[in-house]
């Protein structure tokens, strides 16, 4: 099985859902889903508790290196600041009530309503949006690519297990329940 980046041709660039939120962008086509687009929320309050899939606000039929932005904080008072995130494409965070999102650039949607397929740019939970295995990485360009492993996507960083960058093609092992995060990957190929 192998993907490449064109296999992003999916519901991203779909026509604009009749949801509008404050400062929503264009959402993909899909009734009985709830988006959230740019904007500042408080968890439990403004959007529910849970794990998310954040997406680029681009609709471009080349959306696969477009980035989305988000920043966390522990509380609506913004005095501490848990994370400031960097998607390529789309990535994957849990939030508990109480805390304040500002997403930038984007828009989410629960994980399990995301209906993620493999593709190279992104986050992945194996078991869910791509087969746990190992598989073979393929960097876009000749400045390199990168992959991180995360057993836990709650604070992001916090539960990192692997991280790597490489010119040369590298061979990963997912196992069930991890998350894999791919930055400027051109190819990815399960071999085993």
């Amino acid at each position: 099985m192998r993907y490449r980046n064109r296999a992003w041709k999916k519901r991203i660039g779909a026509a604009a859902l009749g949801l509008i939120l404050t400062n929503a962008a264009a959402f993909p086509a899909a009734a009985q889903e709830t988006y959230y687009g740019s904007g500042s929320y408080v968890v439990g309050t403004d959007i529910p508790a849970g794990e998310y899939a954040f997406f680029t606000e681009d609709t471009s039929g080349d959306n696969t290196y477009s980035y989305c932005n988000l920043t966390l904080y522990k509380d609506d008072t913004d005095e501490r600041r848990i994370a400031v995130l960097r998607f390529q494409h789309h990535g994957l965070v849990t939030l508990y009530n109480g805390q304040h999102l500002v997403l930038h650039d984007g828009w989410a949607v629960a994980a399990d309503q995301a209906d993620i397929e493999p593709g190279v740019s992104g986050m992945y939970k194996a078991g869910r949006d791509i087969e746990p295995g190992t598989y073979r990485l393929t960097a876009l360009t000749a400045e390199g690519g990168s992959y991180a492993l995360y057993n836990d996507v709650r604070y992001y960083y916090d539960y990192i297990d692997a991280y790597g960058r490489f010119i040369e093609p590298t061979v990963i092992t997912v196992e069930e329940g991890q998350y894999l995060e791919l930055t400027d990957v051109r190819d990815i190929e399960k071999i085993g």
